[in-house]
């Protein structure tokens, strides 16, 4: 038991700087990435700060011309609800009793003129018919 503990012993005295040399490299190189990382970080810094800035500009931009498109669309909408209105009324006006009264009359006087012209032309062939023969 007593060479188990001077085992332990040594292996701790020689374990513990090896430890120790090894966290405090890997502390250094930390540090060293870090710095790496800050210098890339101030070299970067500029191009960040105009590219954040060009985006500004850019959705600065954009807005407006989404307020353009809101714009047209608010147009669009309103001329939409004219024309709607405007085909109601001539719907109403076509629904009216008048309207009907009116189509019906014109339906009838157009019924009539194409009949009277059918009729003058047969009696027109009839005639001719008839000369031909007479003529023979």
């Amino acid at each position: 038991m007593h060479i188990l503990k001077i085992v332990f012993l040594i292996i701790a005295i020689i374990s513990v700087p090896l430890l120790s040399l090894f966290l405090i490299r890997l502390v250094l190189k930390m540090g060293l990435g870090f710095t790496h990382i800050n210098r890339t970080l101030d070299d970067a810094r500029p191009q960040i700060n105009m590219l954040l800035s060009n985006l500004n500009h850019t959705m600065e931009d954009l807005n407006g011309e989404l307020e353009k498109v809101g714009r047209l669309t608010e147009e669009a909408q309103e001329m939409l609800n004219r024309s709607e209105r405007s085909l109601q009324s001539v719907e109403k006006a076509l629904r009216s009793p008048l309207a009907r009264y009116g189509g019906i009359t014109a339906a009838f006087l157009a019924t009539t003129s194409l009949v009277r012209g059918i009729l003058r032309r047969s009696e027109r062939r009839k005639l001719l018919v008839k000369r031909m023969m007479r003529d023979r």
